[in-house]
């Protein structure tokens, strides 16, 4: 094996890399792409059962069939998939599964909870310069959170609400109300709550994963000028900076969301509920900034691989 593949089906969207393996345990990433897919359509209403509908499947269907005009013109492939939060809660989720094997002939990992948020932890420790950190990860189905002291994993938990579900049950408009917003703080202030080690994270800077959150790297980015909006592996900003793009997103609407320069015109409606939780987080631990992480549950994924394969 020369290069794998990895399909990754998030909650908002679908991805693929391919990764050169080097060595018999690191990797370098060469390509990625991904499609916007919705995969979390219609999860977020709580009095719902929680399928995959037709049409988010056959969103999904036909990104992975694009995906592969790509990389099936690579050398010695070997293709690999993980899912996490939309297709772990999925009732249908066989169904998908199988329908993904039929066309890839890939068996997708479902990624438990524990798992996402330990992929996260590896992602980031093997990426980023950092030993002390709260990892913050808002996906479209779900968030992930991971205490790291002394480059060690402490604690992590995954809550099952994230940005498209988040604004689905509050705010199905995509502009919320003030009443909306309220509720939608309430409930995640009592979601924080019940995380009995969350306060040991108290000043430590949050290291921000998740489509929301690199849209807000973006946004920065573009603000003070940087020629390639991209690159923000390692960018930080202050507390500060966060919650003023926050206040700027909250006083427009979603028309004017998607004009901002730096923004993903497809990620306008669900952003403001996935930074929702982030504003909410830094006020709590008192942290002073964010670091952003492009590296995430995939990478962590093929860490986890690799090591196992070394020690074969």
């Amino acid at each position: 094996m020369r290069n794998l593949v990895v399909l990754d089906f998030g909650s908002n969207s679908v991805r693929f890399s391919i990764n050169q393996i080097v060595g018999k345990d690191s990797f370098q990433e060469i390509l990625r792409q991904k499609a916007t897919t919705r995969l979390a359509e219609g999860m977020g209403n709580a009095s719902q059962p929680k399928k995959l509908t037709a049409k988010a499947v056959k969103r999904t269907l036909g990104a992975v069939a694009d995906f592969q005009q790509v990389y099936q013109s690579y050398p010695e492939c070997k293709v690999v998939g993980i899912a996490t939060a939309a297709v772990r809660q999925a009732e249908n989720r066989t169904d998908f599964v199988a329908q993904i094997k039929a066309l890839t002939g890939c068996q997708i990992q479902v990624l438990t909870a524990q798992q996402e948020t330990y992929f996260d932890y590896l992602a980031v420790i093997n990426s980023l310069p950092l030993t002390e950190c709260l990892i913050f990860d808002v996906g479209g189905g779900s968030c992930e959170l991971a205490l790291v002291k002394k480059g060690q994993f402490v604690a992590g938990i995954s809550l099952p609400v994230g940005a498209v579900s988040l604004s689905e049950r509050f705010s199905p408009t995509n502009d919320f109300t003030a009443q909306q917003l309220f509720a939608l703080q309430d409930f995640l202030v009592g979601s924080f709550q019940q995380i009995s080690w969350l306060k040991q994270a108290a000043n430590l800077p949050l290291v921000l994963l998740g489509g929301c959150n690199r849209s807000v790297a973006r946004l920065q980015r573009t603000r003070l000028g940087y020629a390639k909006t991209d690159l923000f592996h390692g960018f930080s900003m202050t507390t500060q900076a966060f919650k003023e793009i926050y206040a700027t997103l909250l006083a427009k609407k979603l028309p004017e969301r998607q004009q901002l320069p730096g923004m993903e015109a497809n990620r306008a409606d669900i952003i403001l509920a996935g930074m929702s939780p982030v504003v909410l987080l830094l006020e709590w631990l008192a942290s002073s900034k964010v670091v952003f992480s492009e590296s995430g549950a995939r990478e962590g994924f093929i860490y986890h691989s690799l090591k196992n394969e070394a020690a074969k």
